[in-house]
């Protein structure tokens, strides 16, 4: 007989309670999401800029072409004379020329 740790998903109701106490309490007191949680926050200014917040690392930097994890997936920006602009521990800002924005999941 096999023993072992067997993982059940729980019920589509139970999963609210799954989700962060700060995205909890953002629901409570009526606060935008992106203010508490961790999700990824996207601001395109024209075309020759994206700030990126509440991101992991950097996946990938080609030419034309970076890849940016967050916590809900991969965010590439695509382009040409793409450059980092400045980076923290918060966000990231791309410059040059934005031709494109993909959201993968």
């Amino acid at each position: 007989m096999k023993r072992g740790i067997h993982r059940i998903k729980p019920a589509k109701k139970d999963r609210e309670s799954l989700k962060s106490l700060g995205e909890r309490l953002a629901k409570i007191f009526e606060i935008p999401g992106d203010v508490i949680g961790s999700r990824p926050k996207v601001t395109a200014i024209g075309r020759g800029e994206v700030m990126i917040e509440n991101f992991k690392g950097i996946m990938d930097f080609q030419d034309g072409m970076i890849r940016i994890n967050t916590q809900n997936g991969v965010i590439k920006v695509m382009g040409s004379n793409l450059v980092i602009r400045e980076i923290t521990s918060e966000e990231i800002i791309i410059g040059g020329k934005i031709s494109n924005i993909d959201y993968d999941a």
